[in-house]
């Protein structure tokens, strides 16, 4: 794991040094010292007053919520206790003596693990200080991609399979749904994504300020939340974040966000060039892409550990009305987060050779996709074609063909081609958000080979009603509800 940066770290303000040839002014009497563990807590329970909101109601000491922490975590993520807000939280953290990050919002507080330090005791401090409410550790988040080694040559007609084709012939999109590609950045100079970037055309770029006061300066083209203390070494990274950054260096957000057709995408940069990333950066750019007013935002990315952060950050993007679309992940019998969150749809894998010897089974799992009872509906998530910037081509992780293209397997394109079908269904019918989207995608799947979850079906997404008659005069949504005889 990357060493503490001292640079981002907040510390007191250097001692004033009497300049050269000044008047020698004599010495200020020094108070009596007392013990520093309670001169430690009279300056915490200072703090703890001191950051509550003025005219707030102090509310009765209330020990945080703690998950607990593994032997290699380097960072906590702490969310501020009722009545305290995040700049109040990490004053009061940096002057306890914690080592704090500064720059990155994702509804919590980033305070390192002193190397060789015990997250254990330290996440016990900060819980028992009555600043916070929740401590958890910033667990690694990673991309849902298996390695392409599954011996298929030929080219797998897997759009067919979700009915896409046909669902083309009636209707195109117009290009203004925009999908968030919450990743590890795009090409921009890749020609898929010509004219296909979501301009911020509140953002004047170049000019060094944050015109549009988002937290993310000169964000015109997406935004990149990787700071350099939480990436990898390898990646060389010295910029503080968050910042407008968010070319791809890992080659995975530009394969999902060709994977995603037909809209205009938004850039959020959460991965590192290794393709890791922190629940602190992933919940960051979920709540950019909702305030940047994504209408799918789409996760190709996840972690086993159930994030009040993360699951706060989706419930924001939630109540902006946007669609979150997120892989299950690709290790059976079990959904990462956010794929498991409530009214997430998560995404398995389809793609398995056919027993009786027909190929390839779009309708079929995958034998790697990630299982259980929060999945939702499977697409192909085997052998998938997108575009690749063309700098990795050849590189140990891609292979390249006809040009800057690649072919892969993993729940992170099928969960990309979920969110370009959910963004040709809205540029169809504009006036849907988040819930009715989910629903109109959820009731009109086809069935799987063998029972379980069901299979995209664009073209019945587009065909299946709205509405549907009741008693004369009336009409009710159908979306989410079960329609057969009688309805």
């Amino acid at each position: 794991m990357p060493p503490p940066d001292p640079a981002s770290t907040i510390r007191p303000a250097a001692p004033h040094r009497q300049p050269t040839g000044s008047p020698i002014q004599p010495p200020t009497p020094l108070p009596i010292r007392a013990p520093r563990r309670a001169l430690a807590a009279l300056l915490l329970a200072v703090l703890t007053i001191a950051a509550l909101d003025a005219g707030a109601t102090r509310p009765d000491p209330v020990r945080a919520s703690v998950q607990p922490p593994t032997a290699d975590t380097n960072a906590l993520l702490v969310q501020p206790a009722a009545g305290i807000d995040l700049e109040g939280l990490a004053r009061g953290l940096a002057l306890a003596g914690h080592e704090v990050e500064p720059g990155v919002a994702a509804g919590a507080v980033r305070v390192r693990v002193a190397e060789g330090g015990d997250a254990v005791a330290l996440s016990a401090t900060i819980a028992a200080s009555g600043l916070a409410r929740g401590v958890e550790p910033d667990a690694v988040v990673r991309a849902a991609i298996v390695p392409n080694d599954l011996g298929f040559e030929r080219q797998a007609d897997y759009l067919a399979a979700i009915r896409a084709p046909a669902a083309w012939e009636r209707a195109t999109g117009d290009g203004e749904t925009v999908i968030a590609i919450v990743d590890s950045g795009i090409d921009y100079s890749h020609p898929e994504f010509r004219d296909r970037i979501a301009i911020n055309a509140n953002e004047l770029f170049g000019n060094g300020r944050d015109d549009d006061r988002n937290g993310c300066v000169d964000d015109v083209g997406g935004c990149n939340f990787v700071t350099p203390p939480s990436a990898d070494p390898s990646c060389g990274y010295t910029e503080a974040a968050p910042n407008w950054r968010a070319w791809d260096d890992a080659g995975h957000g530009t394969v999902v966000a060709g994977v995603a057709w037909d809209a205009r995408i938004l850039p959020v940069k959460v991965l590192d060039c290794t393709g890791v990333g922190r629940i602190s950066t992933a919940a960051a750019g979920i709540r950019y892409a909702a305030d940047r007013g994504a209408h799918v935002i789409n996760i190709s990315l996840g972690t086993e550990r159930d994030s009040p952060v993360l699951r706060e950050a989706v419930e924001h993007a939630q109540r902006r009305g946007a669609l979150i679309v997120a892989s299950a992940g690709n290790v059976p019998g079990i959904v990462t987060y956010p794929g498991a969150a409530p009214g997430v749809i998560a995404v398995g894998a389809s793609g398995a050779l056919d027993p009786l010897g027909g190929g390839l089974d779009y309708a079929r799992p995958t034998p790697f996709s990630g299982s259980g009872p929060a999945v939702e509906l499977i697409a192909p998530g085997l052998l998938i074609a997108g575009p690749l910037p063309p700098a990795l081509c050849g590189s140990p992780d891609w292979q390249c063909e006809d040009g800057a293209y690649t072919r892969v397997s993993g729940s992170s394109f099928a969960a990309a081609l979920v969110a370009g079908a959910a963004a040709l269904l809205r540029e169809q019918r504009p006036t849907l958000e988040g819930p009715l989207l989910r629903s109109q995608l959820l009731r009109s799947l086809q069935p799987a080979t063998g029972g379980g979850p069901g299979v995209l079906d664009l073209l019945g997404a587009l065909d299946a009603p709205l509405y549907a008659t009741g008693a004369p005069g009336t009409a009710r949504a159908t979306a989410g509800l079960p329609v057969g005889p009688g309805d």
